[in-house]
């Protein structure tokens, strides 16, 4: 019952904050995107092995630009929501289980918060959102990083909620983990473009996408936060109230 109430409420969930964050997208961030490729340049054919330029690969298929595009956006963030809700009311279940009586509202901001800690704050430290036109890493590279820093920091996470006072420092150094291995970044500037004056536009509207990326996925994690508390007081509590009971009474 507990598994099919988790399914059901996180699309529901995953529905709603999924749309609510294309809109924000659509809003603040989708026009500085835009802008940054209006300055790219096309990779040359004689580039050397290894060059990460964001040059686009025709032979591959990308959808169209307008509504094509957008409809992708969306269908992405909401199958994105569904799945981090899902992950979000399974552990409200199990820290109910360890004692967590119910979610108010304060409780409930402070899972939005840990989820944008440890999936947007903590890898964005070390690798900022990337806008068109930017040199990066290899891609396998910045990926592994940015596991091993969700998952460090979602370890310290749990460890700092979970453990013992005297265990709580080990949290800490599974915070810093990431950042003593390093985040991935190639040498040399962020941008090549040959025009001094489009490098001084795209560092412009870097910073732009930088600030504008974090607040949207900090409401979008507060508005998760928030609904996965109001789906477990709603749907959940009342069930595991209802099955302890049962255990005491057949005790």
């Amino acid at each position: 019952m507990i598994f099919t109430r988790i399914i059901y409420s996180a699309v529901g969930i995953g529905l709603l904050t999924g749309l609510l964050l294309s809109l924000m997208q659509i809003v603040s961030v989708d026009p500085i995107i835009f802008a940054a490729e209006g300055y790219e340049v096309e990779t040359p054919a004689t580039a050397p092995v290894g060059h990460e330029g964001h040059d686009h690969d025709h032979s591959g298929w990308a959808p169209a630009d307008g509504v094509e595009r957008t409809f992708y956006t969306i269908l992405s963030n909401i199958s994105a929501a569904i799945g981090f809700a899902a992950v979000m009311l399974a552990l409200m279940n199990l820290f109910a289980m360890l004692g967590q009586t119910g979610f108010k509202p304060a409780h409930s901001l402070l899972w939005g918060m840990a989820g944008f800690a440890a999936l947007y704050l903590a890898p964005g430290i070390g690798l900022p959102p990337e806008i068109p036109g930017i040199e990066a890493a290899p891609t396998e590279h910045r990926q592994a990083w940015w596991l091993l820093t969700v998952a460090s920091v979602g370890a310290g996470l749990g460890i700092l909620a979970l453990t013992p006072l005297r265990y709580k420092a080990i949290g800490i150094l599974f915070f810093a983990s990431p950042y003593l291995v390093g985040a991935p970044h190639p040498q040399g500037p962020l941008f090549v473009h040959p025009d001094p004056a489009a490098v001084t536009a795209l560092m412009e509207l870097h910073q732009r996408f930088i600030v504008s990326s974090g607040i949207v996925n900090l409401l979008f994690w507060i508005a998760l936060g928030l609904a996965c508390g109001y789906a477990f007081n709603r749907w959940f509590r009342p069930v595991l109230m209802a099955n302890e009971s049962a255990n005491e009474h057949a005790a």
